[in-house]
């Protein structure tokens, strides 16, 4: 595997993070991300940009949403069995997670036009990363955590919507013993999803042999985490993708169990009642080096395949308080229909970046 290919996806924004891909035939991506002056303001909002592939550019992109009350954030993109496009995401009320609800963009051309926004999971703290996917049966799955500011940092648990009729209704299934295991990325074959961890020390996987309804207990790979978001594929010449910060928390000066973007860490703490540090989230663990892995048997094992990124000293142009140093973080890989694989990841938080493979 190598890189043929590196470009800057064009933003307005200071603050760039959490894309999300979606091919299209022809050569064509889609790109989603949030953007504003800081994760958890008011004036996050989502954006989308097109690759031209007969020009070869990222186009300017379009404000998505426009809430002026919430932080809408962890866009996806999802191709519904109907054609339709969907486009997905959370808003919340500033840093409160547990005000977060599901909003959802539909388009019927190819994304070059879309519906007006329409709230799809109005339960407070429902939290998404990654898109549905569509089982074997044709139930569509969607996996969720809910959040509060009691156990948005260490004690959440990953579930999964399904529904049987095309999303009009959904039931709830939890993952069983997923505590500290979010973000979970269901593939396509819905036999094996992986989790990012709260605790930052290694990604979780679960199995499945029913279609994705029922999951096993989520248990340790041997890839490192660093409580940051991770994604996978499954790629057309039978192996799994994953990529991933290959770091872990060390009890480095700068890890803590509060997040870089509070300002009042004694009130924090207060609010979420951390007493068992087992629980507890690990933050401040570097958001590099950004490698990618593949594996033939679900996970249980895994070859290193290349490192996309592992400067560790570059500074963001917009950093004032030096949080992003070196961060390359919640990527999103795929493989288009001409089998070049493609990944977008933060970029020190200034842009998105895209990165084109072949093997």
């Amino acid at each position: 595997m190598k890189i043929v290919g590196t470009k800057t996806i064009p933003t307005p924004c200071r603050s760039n993070h959490a894309s999300n891909l979606l091919a299209m035939e022809g050569g064509d991506m889609l790109c989603t991300w949030f953007g504003g002056t800081m994760e958890g303001t008011a004036d996050i909002s989502i954006y989308l940009s097109r690759f031209d592939a007969a020009a070869d550019r990222w186009l300017d992109p379009v404000k998505m949403s426009k809430d002026p009350a919430r932080s809408e954030q962890n866009p996806a993109l999802f191709r519904h069995p109907s054609g339709e496009i969907w486009l997905l995401y959370t808003a919340q009320l500033k840093t409160d997670q547990g005000t977060a609800i599901v909003r959802r963009r539909r388009s019927v051309d190819e994304g070059r036009s879309w519906a007006p926004i329409e709230t799809l999971f109005d339960r407070q703290g429902t939290f998404i990363r990654h898109p549905p996917v569509v089982n074997p049966q044709g139930i569509l799955l969607m996996p969720i955590w809910h959040s509060n500011i009691q156990n948005a940092f260490g004690n959440d648990k990953s579930l999964v919507y399904a529904s049987g009729d095309s999303g009009l209704n959904w039931d709830l299934w939890e993952v069983p013993e997923s505590t500290g295991c979010v973000h979970m990325n269901i593939l396509p074959s819905c036999r094996v999803a992986f989790f990012r961890r709260r605790p930052a020390d290694r990604i979780f996987r679960s199995l499945s042999d029913d279609g994705g309804l029922s999951w096993s207990a989520p248990e340790p790979t041997t890839l490192r985490n660093n409580n940051s978001s991770i994604q996978a594929c499954e790629a057309s010449n039978g192996r799994l993708y994953i990529i991933y910060n290959d770091s872990a928390a060390e009890g480095r000066a700068s890890e803590s169990p509060v997040p870089p973007w509070v300002q009042n860490r004694e009130e924090f703490l207060a609010q979420c009642n951390i007493t068992d540090s087992k629980l507890a989230a690990v933050w401040g663990v570097p958001r590099n080096p950004l490698k990618i892995a593949s594996s033939t048997d679900l996970g249980a094992s895994w070859t290193h395949e290349l490192t996309v990124e592992d400067d560790e000293t570059l500074h963001s142009a917009n950093d004032d308080h030096g949080a992003f140093v070196g961060d390359y973080s919640y990527p999103s890989i795929i493989e288009a229909p001409d089998g070049e694989m493609h990944v977008s990841y933060s970029y020190l938080r200034d842009a998105i970046k895209h990165v084109t493979l072949k093997f």
